[in-house]
């Protein structure tokens, strides 16, 4: 990778963002969307040169999202722009190809130790769109060095997840489906960062699919205390059961179809918190020596700290 250009697409998004954050490196290179976007073909090739090892981060990752736009981007972005920066890249003689999936190309799992080859029907708009664009970059594994991530639940400062959990944690109160005893697989985004820095230019990782994250699952309950030990706040978890959770989202849903608005919460999110699954990370460990540099512990307390740099000391809990 020495004196290669590492050439990041995505670099205003939440995972792109925290890729130039915690890299740090001088040989870098992150056009802006003026300059490159994945719908345009011709401003691709402008970007790049041979021997550049791309990394694509960017994507629409509003998982939630059926609406007739949502569908639109959802194509155009994640599966369209996919064929478009993977042509750009057989013109221009790339080196390697890092491409961010999500798991949720292999469909939703309530199981243990999920591996790579374990691939379930995909069940949403998103998920099928991730599925599309792996499927389109398998086609050209052949042609150059193609390495495909699947990050589990990412969080860390900045991102919805983390605020709205800091949000419920400050009120002391917090609502969980079942109890929050379902595990999740959450992973911090500074790990993330860790583990595709580590593919770059690793010919271990050449035509390779992987699941990144942490090496177990936590439950949402542990996340919560956790998170509110670092906020230093008292809280009380109200359990609700996962039925009357469902129905409620259900509610939500509706009620926020007719303000043509998004809802707190939706039946998929509460399927996502309430039931339980594991993967496995020995791929990613087995061809880069992965190890996630930041616990649990280490990721809440950057994120509380986060939240307390950007709210009153009115709002912080006392």
């Amino acid at each position: 990778m020495s004196g290669q250009r590492i050439v990041l697409f995505g670099a205003c998004g939440f995972i792109g963002s925290n890729l130039l954050k915690y890299w740090n490196l001088d040989n870098i290179f992150a056009p802006n969307l003026v300059e490159a976007d994945l719908t345009r073909p011709d401003s691709l090739k402008q970007v790049l040169l041979p021997g550049d090892i791309v990394v694509n981060a960017a994507g629409y990752a509003e998982a939630t999202d059926t609406s007739p736009r949502g569908l639109a981007l959802f194509r155009a972005v994640n599966v369209d722009g996919v064929r478009n920066l993977a042509e750009a890249c057989r013109s221009a003689g790339v080196a390697q190809l890092v491409h961010i999936s999500s798991v949720a190309a292999m469909g939703r799992w309530h199981a243990s130790n999920v591996t790579e080859d374990m691939m379930k029907p995909v069940r949403s708009p998103y998920a099928q769109s991730k599925l599309d664009g792996e499927l389109i970059l398998e086609g050209f594994r052949e042609v150059f060095p193609v390495t495909i991530v699947r990050p589990t639940s990412v969080f860390g400062e900045g991102r919805g997840l983390a605020a709205t959990l800091c949000k419920f944690v400050a009120r002391g109160t917090i609502p969980l489906p079942a109890g929050g005893a379902a595990l999740i697989p959450f992973t911090y985004i500074g790990n993330v960062a860790h583990v595709i820095k580590l593919t770059l230019g690793n010919p271990n990782c050449f035509g390779k699919t992987f699941i990144v994250g942490d090496a177990e699952s936590y439950q949402l309950r542990t996340v919560v205390c956790e998170l509110a030990r670092a906020m230093n706040v008292d809280i009380r978890i109200v359990s609700i059961p996962a039925s009357a959770a469902m129905i409620g989202a259900w509610c939500l849903e509706r009620f926020a179809k007719l303000r043509r608005s998004k809802p707190l919460i939706d039946r998929s999110r509460v399927e996502t918190m309430t039931c339980s699954v594991s993967y496995s990370i020995e791929a990613i460990r087995s061809a880069t020596g992965y190890e996630p540099p930041y616990s649990l512990k280490d990721a809440l307390q950057r994120i509380a700290a986060w939240y307390k740099s950007k709210v009153s000391d009115a709002q912080w809990p006392q």
